[in-house]
């Protein structure tokens, strides 16, 4: 009897046990949901402004469009004449523009423009925008709706390559210069535009020569903004308003070419492991073995300003993460997007292997393409996939190589600029940093500025992001009204 007592006792305490710890627990939920604040600067009303539809400047980036300004990967096919043509085109349609702000012409083919400001005390700022396209592949042309460089308007659409990559913004930002010379103002802050040639094989030719122009006169810019994000409509899980994705940071670049010379021969008596044999096994090695998936700063940030915005019970999941965090990681890796932005991704783009049906090759070779994560190293990631493939036949090769940039502060004039003019030009949309897990031109500029943001203020959704180096590329007419008010509100807007 006393032991049957003493382990009601024992299951007693026990259960109260437990019941406290829940309590707690759920206090503790409680607690941190209630302190889990919206970041916002204005509360999202869900009206979208309305702009004047501006003929004249839809029918400037038709024009614009119609320039087929391709960056080839063999640069022998550069095009000069084509970039000539876009130039006199600028200057033909924007004499204001071009009699206003001083221009420089750089490597012929890169163009800089300078709007002195009224304050030289405060550091200049910087706006960049590409004006190369990529090439079209010959056998798509047929699913296009409008011809890729036809630059027709139709069906409340532009239609074309660079609508939305990245002409749409050159473009627009030409359009607000000339709004506010025309306007009679002057920015208080010097302002620089920079428009790159090459942006879609690198920027070497480019952004690089553009920034080494600047760096020979020792400038240091308050930020620099350059194309990445955009106002995101129903790509972002459980938000139900459009969110403006704006880059704090980006994600670092190499691709590792690795190479197996063994003794080929005739396919009637092949080894019993050949080249290719050797080569396939260490890609899939490195297949088999993605990065562990983790929270990088700049993920951290953009959980910090989605979270507050959606309902309950995600809200608390998201006010949470401590207790909740796998749970936040498996519904983000539903998504090719989301599984980017957790780690260091590999993927082999590029195998060449044999010249012939019956010869078994002798060289093989593949490139695998890292994006390697905020808070990692490209020696990091080389020194791993040497290790997984942990084969001294197989050569390994590092080619082109970008670090991850760091991650940009959301407490910056910058952002904060950025995040005012949203509130402006698109009352309905949230605002939130983002890890870009692309790659941008800012990768030339970031020792020019303690602040590099990376968005282009159009609304895209997933249909629209889908075209972007696709098919039938195209950005609706309203959208680059909106476009085009951003940059001249938050031209107007610098201090």
């Amino acid at each position: 009897m006393l032991l049957f007592e003493g382990l009601k006792l024992h299951m007693k305490k026990l259960i109260i046990g437990v019941l406290l710890i829940i309590v707690v627990l759920v206090s503790i939920i409680a607690i941190k949901t209630a302190a889990y604040k919206s970041k916002q600067i204005v509360s999202t009303d869900g009206k979208r402004n309305n702009y004047a539809m501006d003929e004249s400047a839809i029918k400037h980036l038709s024009e614009a469009v119609k320039i087929a300004t391709i960056s080839y990967d063999d640069t022998t096919k550069f095009n000069q004449a084509a970039f000539d043509s876009l130039f006199t085109f600028l200057h033909t349609q924007y004499p204001a523009v071009f009699e206003k702000l001083d221009d420089t012409l750089i490597n012929k083919r890169n163009l800089l423009l300078k709007w002195n400001g009224s304050n030289t005390a405060t550091k200049p700022v910087i706006y960049y925008a590409h004006l190369d396209v990529v090439p079209i592949e010959e056998n798509t042309l047929q699913e296009w709706k409008h011809q890729p460089f036809s630059g027709d308007v139709a069906d409340g659409f532009i239609w074309g390559r660079g609508t939305l990559d990245d002409k749409g913004s050159v473009i627009a930002i030409f359009e607000s210069l000339n709004r506010l010379i025309a306007n009679g103002f002057t920015p208080q802050r010097t302002v620089y535009f920079a428009f790159g040639s090459d942006e879609e094989i690198g920027g070497a030719n480019g952004a690089q020569v553009i920034a080494d122009y600047l760096r020979k006169q020792e400038l240091h810019f308050e930020f620099y903004m350059d194309e990445g994000g955009m106002v995101s409509e129903g790509l972002v899980p459980n938000v139900k308003h459009p969110v403006a994705l704006i880059g704090t940071a980006e994600k670092g670049y190499v691709t590792l070419e690795l190479s197996v010379n063994m003794k080929g021969g005739h396919s009637s008596r092949p080894p019993r492991e050949s080249s290719v044999d050797v080569l396939v096994a260490a890609v899939k090695k490195l297949h088999d073995n993605q990065d562990e998936r983790q929270i990088a700063e700049p993920v951290e940030n953009f959980l910090s300003y989605v979270g507050p915005e959606m309902g309950m019970p995600l809200k608390a999941v998201f006010a949470n993460k401590w207790l909740f965090k796998p749970l936040i990681l498996n519904e983000y890796e539903k998504s090719a997007e989301g599984y980017a932005l957790l780690r260091t991704t590999e993927v082999a783009t590029v195998i060449n292997a044999g010249v012939k049906e019956n010869i078994v090759p002798s060289l093989v070779t593949a490139k695998i393409n890292y994006r390697v994560l905020t808070g990692q190293t490209t020696d990091e990631v080389i020194k791993n996939a040497k290790k997984l493939i942990d084969d001294d036949r197989v050569e390994v090769a590092k080619g082109e190589v970008y670090e991850p940039s760091k991650n940009s502060t959301t407490d910056s004039y910058g952002f904060q600029l950025m995040q005012k003019t949203m509130a402006t030009v698109y009352p309905d949309a949230l605002v939130a940093p983002f890890l870009m897990i692309g790659s941008t031109d800012s990768k030339h500029f970031q020792d020019l500025t303690d602040n590099t943001y990376r968005f282009f203020p159009a609304r895209m959704d997933r249909d629209l992001v889908g075209t972007i180096h696709g098919i039938n590329e195209r950005i609706r007419t309203e959208d680059f009204m909106e476009t085009i008010q951003f940059y001249q509100t938050m031209l107007t807007n610098l201090k």
